[in-house]
């Protein structure tokens, strides 16, 4: 106690706690291992994006599916000889990849979809529908539209039906933050000459081919620092669900040191929480600064 400097046995006493929080302790390779599958998977993402050495999408979209639905019977078991955990015993590292990086994943495609139907003039109707999605979006704070997606969500399902509050809140997450990444993909589509879409009608392309074709890749390639800021941010901002009572890495990093004996250490808590978002956000902003370099020595070829 009367020793300076950093507290050394709270974190060997107290990281697998701040880890994986009241899961229970005998099962936590479960979530250790549902943990590293998302972060294989994001990593493994990341490093096809700065090398350019893409999959088969089908396959590249069914891996992703499989590493969620393999996430979710981890962490709640019940099936294949694993014991059920409640819910609520999902805290710490498990729940914030699951909500930051499953969300993000699911939001891309939604928003690049709101991005072409707001895009698009053709169809004046979705045209306006995409628009106003965006807006009413990017208005409402993110902690309202968790409230209502845990809250409001379930009174709108048939009687004697229930979601769980992890997917409830999932659920919220994609669709605000595909808002954002659909303004980031439009911007990126609005940059582009008029004569790239006129160039692919000479062609004969419709829509879909040329939005596929030829906009799509162009597009993305200007959004990218757009596209990382706001996968950044989104990440981060996913440890406001401690206020809906889901305890992320910061809510156990809170918890351990509520403990009677480790109560002048929340420093050290904090510095544990605070180091893992240093090194997973400086990975992102790497990616996106190689992306970035990629492209302008793209463009300078071809100029």
């Amino acid at each position: 106690a009367e020793a300076s400097g950093a507290c050394w046995p709270f974190w060997v006493e107290k990281s697998r706690f701040i880890l994986f929080g009241t899961y229970p302790f005998d099962e936590q390779w479960r979530p250790m291992l549902a943990s590293l599958l998302l972060l294989g998977l994001s990593i493994a993402t990341g490093q096809m994006a700065v090398s350019g050495r893409w999959p088969d999408m089908r396959l590249f979209a069914g891996l992703w599916l499989a590493g969620m639905a393999a996430s979710f019977t981890l962490m709640g078991g019940g099936t294949l000889g694993l014991a059920p955990v409640d819910a609520s015993r999902w805290n710490g590292l498990p729940i914030l990849l699951i909500l930051s990086t499953i969300a993000l994943a699911l939001a891309l495609p939604v928003g690049v979809l709101l991005a072409l139907a707001r895009y698009q003039t053709r169809h004046r109707l979705l045209h306006r529908a995409a628009g106003a999605y965006v807006e009413i979006m990017r208005g409402v704070p993110m902690v309202t539209l968790l409230f209502v997606g845990v809250f409001v969500l379930p009174l709108t399902l048939p009687k004697g039906t229930s979601i769980d509050p992890i997917v409830a809140v999932l659920i919220a997450l994609v669709f605000f933050h595909a808002a954002y990444f659909a303004e980031d993909v439009r911007s990126g589509l609005m940059a582009l000459p008029a004569g790239q879409h006129e160039a692919a009608s000479s062609l004969g392309l419709g829509f879909w081919p040329t939005a596929r074709l030829v906009l799509l890749p162009q597009a993305t390639e200007r959004a990218m620092p757009a596209l990382v800021n706001s996968t950044i941010g989104a990440y981060k901002d996913t440890s406001l669900v401690v206020i809906l009572g889901l305890h992320d890495l910061s809510a156990t990093a809170r918890m351990a040191f509520s403990d009677v004996a480790w109560g002048n250490q929340a420093l050290e808590a904090y510095v544990f929480v605070g180091v893992w978002f240093l090194v997973s956000c400086s990975y992102l902003s790497w990616i996106g600064r190689r992306l970035a370099n990629k492209s302008a020595k793209a463009r300078r070829r071809s100029d």
